[in-house]
Order: structure tokens, then sequence, then C-alpha cells
């Protein structure tokens, strides 16, 4: 039986009909600001905290590394990391892979969304001038160096593996503002802590890992962890001293 295999190209006839969309901010969209002006937007910040999502604890991450906080591979070791702990290391660490990303920018130029998009691409996946998968991978350069933003839109939105919905979502950023709806730091943490009290006490990667969920869940909240043995709660309870 043949195998059907994808195209690497993007032609005019798989063009996505962006303009069907209404478009959230017209001059976020469409405003070409000096790169050296340039910075990630609240927004983007926002839209990457809320899919990456914070962990007090040691977890494994879909990429099959052991993570901690706001997607970071260090301080694994640590009693656990607070949310405004992980926030305060992840945006040192954001701002570096930002300055990484404007050195390699080819346009002197762009949209506030068009940069935002990119620069997420470039944060998740270390690259910004191609995407997709090992089985099917667009090349951007000439279309970033053109600035044909449909066919670049349109090769995130086609892209496939893991990371399908995120360049889809980046697309719409990339051509619509849209952003999807911001997500407060204060509910990104609650809803943290109520993965934490879901994966207790047996669904962490090791016993450290359960250990650092505890000591978090009663940082953040004062109060111990439902169902959590009295033992481990003396134990706490002195550490917390």
């Amino acid at each position: 039986m043949p195998s059907y295999v994808l195209s690497n190209t993007v032609s005019s006839k798989d063009l996505i009909s962006f303009d069907l969309f209404p478009v959230k901010d017209n001059v976020i969209a469409n405003d070409l600001i000096p790169k050296q002006n340039l910075e990630a937007s609240n927004d983007i910040i926002n839209f990457i905290l809320r899919n990456i999502k914070w962990y007090g604890y040691k977890f494994l991450d879909v990429d099959s590394n052991i993570k901690i906080g706001y997607n970071q591979s260090t301080s694994l070791d640590a009693k656990g990391m607070t949310e405004e702990s992980a926030f305060n290391n992840w945006i040192g660490n954001f701002k570096e892979v930002e300055r990484k990303f404007k050195r390699q920018l080819l346009l002197e130029s762009l949209s506030q969304s068009q940069y935002d998009s990119l620069l997420s691409m470039f944060y998740f996946t270390k690259s910004f001038t191609t995407v997709g998968t090992p089985k099917r991978t667009f090349n951007l350069t000439e279309f970033i160096k053109t600035r044909q933003w449909e066919y670049i839109a349109t090769a995130m939105t086609l892209s496939g593996g893991k990371g399908r919905i995120l360049r889809q979502s980046e697309a719409k950023i990339m051509m619509l503002a849209d952003y999807g709806n911001t997500k407060d730091r204060s509910l990104i943490k609650q809803q943290g802590l109520e993965e934490l009290v879901k994966r207790y006490p047996n669904r962490f990667v090791d016993n450290a890992a359960k250990e650092q969920a505890e000591y978090i869940y009663f940082t953040e909240t004062s109060r111990f962890l439902p169902n959590m043995s009295e033992s481990r709660k003396r134990l706490l309870a002195k550490e917390l001293k």
C-alpha cells in the first residue's frame, strides 16, 4: 500500500482565510514597531504562563523531563517552589530567551502581535524559522523575510505534533491579535493547588516531590493537605517553625 507524503511547503491554495475572522486590535496586529523598541507584551507573557502552568513540586513534563515551578529544570531538590518564587525565576529566564530571539530576528520592524507570536514559538520550540514535526517541517525563513504572514500563520496552523494547539493559538495571535482569555496569576496558582490536591498522596514522581507538595500547600494556604498523616503534620509544623 503506497504511503502518502505530506508536503513541506505552503502554497497559495493552502492559505487559511484569516480575514474572515475579526481582528481583536488593529493597532497591535498591524502597526509596525522598530525591533529595538519591541518587548514581550503582558498578553503574551500571560499566554505562555497559563500554558506551562505552575507546579510547586517536581513533576514529569510532556517532554519527559523533570520540571518544577514554571517550566524550570533547576532547583529540583529545593523544599518546593512557591508561585511567586517560580515566577521570579521564570521571568528572568524568559527575558534571556527574548534577548536571544531578538538577536536572531530577521526583520527590523514588526507589529506587536507578530513579534509576540514568533517569540512564543521560539520559547516553546527554540526556533521561529521552522515549524512542524520531523515528518512535516515548514521552513519559514523566506516567508519572514518577505513578511508573508498569511503563509507563516497557515504553516503554524497546519503543523502537527504535541504543540499543534499552541501553534494554532500563536497563529491567531499573529493574524488577529487574539491572545485568548487572560488568566490572572492568582487563578493560575489556585489551579496549581487544585491539581496538587488531586495528585495527593500517590501521584507524584517520587517521595521527595510528595514532601515538596506538602510543604508548598501549607506555605501557600496556611493549611495542611487533606488526608495528611498526623505524624507528617507534626514533622512539617516543626520544620516550618
